[in-house]
């Protein structure tokens, strides 16, 4: 009973412990953004506890029966050096968790790619992340196997858009039409609220086989840029129907002898 009091107790004041750190190391950083980590910390730090609590209990268990501990110790330390050998992944996936956490590469919620996957970051636990990709699938993921991580919910994001026009539109009635679009996101309160500032149009990206393609960028809040482009384009719908600027389609000139 006083183990499951132990690990009780130590969890609980775990969890404030890290919120408190989180909290006073930095207050003007974004309250999501740290509550996400500190849920992931708080994760793999419950995990941690149980696992020294169940090995303490078990040799208290012992010792309160009358067992004689002396020759276990010595046997525990030679199977513990053949499974430590065994174990060494297992040990990999833990210090890499934390190594990852500490250093806030993402915390639960943020949206990361590592490679082989990409999507949701559900839970962060002693051996594993398990990340929710937008088809539904749920990657069980060993945290050494984490080489590199990209994350799309941090500090801030960017839309990027191409927008592909005729060549026979003029260029000053476009960029006109866009700003247009820019002004319909700028004067709605949930993209306005997403945006971080007011998008850019940067100009002629490329000259295509059949469009000039134009680039605009839209910086925006963590996680909000598809959100943003997806409004967008549709406001760019408007505008180009309402300016007659016409998308073009692939066209091909036949010339005949």
């Amino acid at each position: 009973m006083s183990a499951i009091v132990l690990v009780f107790v130590t969890r609980r004041s775990l969890r404030s412990a890290i919120k408190r750190a989180l909290l006073d190391r930095d207050k003007a950083a974004d309250s999501t953004r740290r509550i996400q980590r500190g849920e992931a910390l708080i994760s793999v730090g419950n995990s941690s506890v149980l696992v020294i609590a169940v090995v303490v209990a078990a040799i208290m268990s012992l010792g309160v029966i009358g067992l004689d501990l002396t020759p276990l110790v010595a046997s525990v330390g030679v199977f513990g050096l053949a499974i430590g050998l065994g174990a060494q992944r297992l040990v990999q996936d833990f210090i890499s968790g934390i190594l990852m956490l500490i250093e806030d590469q993402f915390g639960v919620g943020d949206i990361i790619d590592v490679g082989e996957a990409a999507g949701l970051v559900e839970t962060v636990s002693l051996r594993t992340t398990r990340i929710r990709a937008l088809n539904g699938t749920l990657w069980h993921i060993p945290n050494s196997e984490i080489r590199r991580v990209g994350n799309m919910s941090q500090q801030w994001a960017r839309a990027v858009v191409d927008l592909s026009v005729s060549y026979e539109s003029k260029y000053d009635d476009v960029v006109k039409s866009i700003d247009s679009a820019i002004d319909i996101l700028m004067e709605n309160e949930e993209t306005m609220a997403a945006l971080v500032e007011r998008p850019t149009v940067l100009g002629i990206e490329r000259f295509a086989g059949s469009s000039v393609d134009i680039r605009v960028l839209l910086m925006t809040k963590p996680a909000n840029q598809w959100m943003i482009a997806r409004e967008f384009r549709k406001a760019v719908k408007l505008c180009f129907d309402r300016d007659k600027i016409e998308f073009p389609f692939p066209q091909l000139t036949i010339s005949q002898k």
